[in-house]
């Protein structure tokens, strides 16, 4: 192909859910403007709101659509990569020699696996509903007997929960599952509630660490404790998650066979051996762990998080956030000018971020993001009112079967500063729900909700409200009492 040139008002790169989303809403607010989208593939992601939740709350089922399925009259697609970009001229030069101008830029280039350990079939890596679509292929299409799964974030958790009739082995590097999103006590009560909806055809063993079973929830009613919060040890980066509903492709087992599951703590996967050597059991493959140890299987899946695409930008131009991601200002502008971020390449400064909120790398936030830059990209006179939504952290998504609501520092995020004494922890368990709120000086800083509790909107607005609960006590979770009075 020639070095062709054409020049755009606003270019997109990245055909994620964030990229998708910043390019069409460009073309709404600007619609005599010209728009641009970059991507290397013509199947595009965006999201759908499956579930209004709350006034700051949706529910997103992610889908893929091709680029021809938009129609947006001032939408071009240009199917290739950046190779690179002259911040000085406004231009990138795109994998197949073609040169584009622009006069706003949006980088949208999500994030890529943290590790690549092997080129083996065997080996998968989860990170986007197309490696999702490669997994149910494999085990679809093979006998499998035994997967191994590394990984402890979002991704990791909805794998184990979908994967069916196989026997599973579980490698965590934490004390417990799910460290990157949740504490031991609401890990325990979602395995518990597993087990339980499965019994019969589920045995789990965590005989080799973790967290001891405490005991179940009670009855309907459930019993509300009250325990000093104790600030965690500094948490891993958060890893990219896929979305609520991407495993459901996951294949059923038809034939009745037992799923068993151990989860191996505080291990790591740093490498995979393939074929029998060192296997007396004969797997095809084999995890690596930290300590040494070997677990053959027949597929490992590798959910062990993420890293920002940006080495395609020059470091002597733009500013990186110690994460890798690109630093952004207030209205996610980088250190270039007329150049913007949104998505999972980019990292937020929490000086510029309301007191509940922080960021997590998930599609949610990934479209939040996009939406924002498009406005303030286009000057339009939302965008003022749009920066409301990071004043509150909220994400929703189904662990384990179990609906969980997450709003705010419901895990004491960004609270390490404050003293331990002036810190709560309001917890209600039943066998079906769990219910924590934690209280920074009386007031509700974040809540986790577990089941079906019809709680999320009230507690949304305590947290927002920022009225002072001192006086309730742990009386504020007691289903007798109408917590809405609160406030009213």
């Amino acid at each position: 192909m020639g070095r062709e040139s054409a020049r755009y008002d606003y270019v997109v790169v990245g055909g994620g859910v964030a990229g998708t989303c910043c390019a069409r809403l460009l073309c709404c607010k600007a619609p005599k403007a010209s728009v641009c989208l970059v991507s290397p593939t013509e199947s595009l992601k965006t999201v759908k709101v499956v579930k209004r939740v709350t006034d700051n709350l949706d529910e997103l089922t992610v889908i893929e659509q091709p680029v021809g399925s938009f129609n947006d009259a001032n939408l071009e697609f240009a199917k290739d990569y950046v190779e690179s970009i002259d911040p000085e001229e406004k231009t990138l030069v795109l994998g197949g020699g073609r040169r584009i101008s622009y006069g706003k830029l949006a980088v949208c280039t999500g994030a890529s696996p943290r590790v690549h350990l092997s080129e083996s079939p065997r080996l998968i890596t989860v990170r986007d509903t197309d490696s999702a679509e490669s997994l149910r292929e494999v085990i679809s299409r093979s006998n499998t007997r035994r997967v191994v799964v590394a990984g402890n974030g979002a991704i990791a958790l909805e794998v184990i929960n979908k994967l069916s009739g196989v026997e599973v082995v579980w490698i965590v590097k934490h004390d417990h599952v799910g460290d990157s999103l949740l504490d031991v006590d609401v890990a325990l009560h979602l395995l518990e509630s597993f087990q339980k909806r499965n019994k019969g055809t589920l045995r789990v063993d965590q005989s080799r660490g973790g967290a001891e079973d405490q005991g179940g929830g009670g009855g309907a009613a459930g019993k509300i404790r009250e325990e000093r919060f104790r600030t965690p040890p500094v948490k891993p980066d958060f890893g990219h998650a896929l979305g609520p509903k991407w495993h459901e492709a996951f294949p059923k087992s038809k034939d009745g066979r037992e799923t068993s599951l151990r989860v191996v703590y505080n291990r790591k996967l740093v490498g995979v051996d393939e074929g029998t050597e060192g296997d007396s059991e004969g797997w095809p493959i084999s995890a690596v762990l930290s300590d040494g140890e070997r677990i053959g299987g027949d597929v490992i899946i590798s959910c062990i998080g993420v890293v920002p695409n940006t080495t395609w930008l020059p470091r002597d131009r733009f500013q990186m956030a110690p994460d890798g991601g690109l630093s952004v200002s207030a209205r996610l502008e980088t250190s270039v000018k007329d150049v913007y971020a949104a998505g999972d390449v980019c990292t937020l400064d929490e000086e510029n971020l309301g007191p509940q909120f922080f960021q997590i790398r998930l599609w949610s936030q990934a479209r939040m993001m996009a939406e924002f830059a498009a406005h303030c990209m286009t000057d339009s006179k939302e965008a003022e009112f749009l920066d409301l939504g990071f004043d509150l952290f909220t994400h929703v998504t189904h662990f384990f079967g179990s609906k969980v609501i997450l709003l705010g520092l419901y895990d004491g995020q960004r609270l390490a500063g404050e003293p331990e004494k002036d810190k709560v922890l309001y917890t209600r368990e039943t066998e079906d729900t769990f219910v924590r709120v934690l209280l920074l000086r009386g007031r509700m800083q974040g809540a986790v909700l577990v089941g079906e509790t019809d709680l999320e909107e009230v507690f949304e607005n305590l947290i927002l409200g920022g009225i002072d609960l001192s006086r309730f006590g742990p009386e504020m979770l007691d289903p007798e009492n109408d917590i809405e009075d609160f406030f009213d």
